[in-house]
């Protein structure tokens, strides 16, 4: 049990990569608290996971109403007695941006900004336990790989990959280590443009599979992230700090 004893906080938990790193949280011994504005999903998670000795809790908040994150952490921490763990993972994506400015700042409030409010409210928690903590911010590829259709949302992505070292630095005397992980192409609700699963579509087959744009020739799935999570929140990574894994089946090798 890698976690057996602590108290983890994920944003974004309700479905996808979110709900996948709770729920191996949960197996692994932590109790979780779950932040996600999907109602019905994140109270499906607290009933599932809210069994035997784990304790869950769900949050139904959007993350990018900066006033409540404080209030969230506070409460998630006096419920389940600590937080050891936060994970970043909430996130939105608009595939072909309309231009509008509150689209942009749509996707800078909930990709970045939040990221850095949740942080900062954790840590503070974190320092007053006086035990150390690890946060993971969920990152991607996309820091990495442009797409025309795609610049606000790589551009809130590349912002978490220098928050995550940022802060690194200045939360390392407080013992507290902040990584990240950059998922590839993931079978989640992200991945459904207009409806359909753009990883099972032909355009993707022919696109990186066919041609191996995608070495291990295949889309990644939710619960493979949340393994990469696990590593970087457990004290098997003690000595790590201010770095990426990136679980992309090595969709980058090929740039």
């Amino acid at each position: 049990m890698k976690l057996a004893g602590q108290v983890a906080l994920v944003t974004g938990g309700a479905k996808g990569i979110g709900r996948a790193t709770a729920g191996l949280f949960a197996a692994e011994g932590a109790d979780v608290a779950i932040v996600d504005k999907d109602e019905s999903a994140g109270e499906l998670a607290r009933k599932e996971l809210n069994v035997g000795d784990t304790r869950c809790l769900f949050f139904g908040e959007d993350v990018s109403r900066f006033g409540e994150v404080g209030r969230i952490v506070e409460r998630a921490g006096s419920e389940l007695g600590r937080i050891d763990i936060l994970v970043n993972n909430a996130a939105t994506y608009l595939y072909a941006e309309s231009g509008e400015i509150d689209d942009w700042q749509r996707l800078l409030d909930v990709n970045l900004t939040a990221y850095w409010a949740f942080a900062a409210a954790a840590a503070e928690l974190m320092k007053r336990q006086n035990q150390g903590g690890a946060i993971v911010n969920v990152c991607s590829v996309h820091r990495l790989v442009s797409d025309s259709q795609s610049a606000a949302y790589a551009v809130t992505k590349a912002g978490v990959y220098q928050l995550t070292r940022s802060m690194a630095m200045s939360l390392a005397p407080h013992e507290i280590q902040v990584n990240s992980v950059s998922p590839g192409f993931i079978r989640t609700d992200m991945a459904i443009v207009n409806g359909v699963d753009e990883t099972t579509t032909t355009e993707f087959e022919q696109n990186y599979l066919n041609n191996r744009r995608i070495p291990l020739n295949r889309v990644g799935f939710p619960d493979e992230i949340a393994n990469a999570i696990l590593f970087l929140a457990s004290r098997d990574c003690r000595y790590i700090t201010g770095s990426d894994i990136i679980v992309d089946g090595g969709l980058t090798l090929t740039l």
